[in-house]
């Protein structure tokens, strides 16, 4: 007697190996400035070529004032850091975030963007700079992974497949197993 095993694609492999490619893409080509692979940084003919970092395939990070004269001298970001940031959160669908992909901020600049398209956020948000602390909670995981040894002043873009993020779940106006994009500024590392 002969068993026949008869496989069937796993759809969640599948939306995470496309969120992964979408933002590779976006981030290799679309992207304003167009980055590399931060492994590929040797092999570029640019001095201080703009980069981004990759954890595990989920998540992505690009600090867009890495190579700000005097950054080294800033306080860093490490385990038991408090600091402050202002953020916005937006769906990722594989373009440059829209005004409309937002889903959460405390930057006071979006929520006038918001207001002027005549849109309003389901509830207040607060624009006052949020204060975490690394390894507390405060944040995903993957958030604070993606922070770590960054510093005082950093903009910073964090690219998350659904599994970093939100995973399966629906929360409030993000979709089940959706991919986000977050924009962060590190307004101050307090200790």
């Amino acid at each position: 007697m002969a068993i026949v095993f008869v496989g069937c694609k796993n759809e969640t492999d599948t939306t995470l190996t496309q969120q992964q490619q979408s933002i590779e893409k976006y981030l290799t080509s679309s992207h304003n400035p167009r980055l590399i692979e931060e492994t590929e940084i040797a092999n570029s003919p640019q001095s201080n070529p703009p980069f981004y970092t990759r954890w595990d395939m989920d998540i992505y990070r690009y600090i867009a004032t890495y190579y700000d004269e005097g950054r080294e001298k800033l306080p860093e970001i490490t385990n038991g850091s408090t600091f402050d940031i202002t953020y916005t959160a937006y769906i990722f669908n594989g373009n440059a975030p829209q005004t409309t992909d937002m889903f959460a901020t405390n930057d006071a600049a979006q929520l006038e963007e918001l207001k002027a398209m005549g849109l309003t956020p389901t509830y207040e948000w607060s624009t006052e700079p949020k204060r975490v602390t690394m390894g507390k909670g405060d944040l995903f995981a993957s958030l604070e992974t993606a922070l770590e040894s960054c510093r005082e002043g950093d903009d910073i873009e964090v690219y998350l497949t659904y599994p970093e993020a939100y995973g399966k779940n629906y929360i409030g106006k993000v979709p089940s197993k959706s991919a986000q994009m977050w924009k962060i500024k590190i307004e101050e590392v307090i200790e």
